[in-house]
């Protein structure tokens, strides 16, 4: 608590950031644990679905909450039609990234309020020296200097975890959309063989 205090109000609204990154983090990371799709048999069931057999596969994407919607238009391909698939992805994509794109801003914005603070910290202390009667105070300058890091230090431990989390997330994403997109064209292809034959 004590380097908090030292370096300054801009601590404040770093503390703010900090806050709102571990609350997405951890939103973000229940929901991706509830969506274990596409798992490591996906391969095996999407040949299966392409062989004629999307029972397996359909068996996966109904065991993911997410994913119930999309497999029941899969099912129902022929009623559904492309349009209600692409649209169910598409509404499947955008729930997995809510939230990411202020992640992403905030891992860009805290370094900068770090980076902020420093420099205020450093006109403080360079300011009160030039006041000083007495001439500099190697000291006062180290001191006022060190504090004035407290904010760039804060803003960076704020953003490396954050950045590193995003690019985990947004992997995950373009993973699970890929997969659907998969899905979607193997069991089109089967439905489409049916129809010629």
């Amino acid at each position: 608590m004590n380097l908090f205090l030292m370096g300054g109000w801009m601590m404040w609204p770093l503390a703010l950031v900090s806050v709102t990154v571990t609350a997405i983090v951890v939103e973000r990371f229940l929901l991706f644990s509830s969506c274990p799709f596409p798992a490591g048999d996906f391969t095996a069931r999407l040949e299966k679905a392409v062989e004629g057999d999307a029972e397996p596969l359909l068996e996966a994407l109904d065991r993911v909450p997410l994913l119930r919607r999309f497999s029941a238009l899969l099912k129902a391909r022929g009623k559904a039609g492309e349009a209600a698939l692409r649209i169910e992805g598409e509404t499947i994509v955008k729930k997995l990234e809510a939230h990411l794109s202020l992640l992403g801003i905030l891992a860009r914005l805290a370094p900068l309020m770090g980076l902020l603070g420093t420099v205020l910290g450093m006109i403080s202390a360079f300011s009160e020296i030039a006041n000083a009667q007495a001439g500099v105070n190697m000291n006062q300058l180290a001191g006022g200097i060190w504090q004035a890091l407290i904010t760039t230090a804060a803003g960076l431990f704020i953003a490396i975890p954050a950045l590193f989390f995003l690019h985990c997330f947004e992997r995950r994403v373009d993973a699970v959309a890929s997969a659907l997109s998969e899905a979607a064209n193997a069991c089109s292809a089967r439905t489409e063989e049916g129809r010629d034959a």
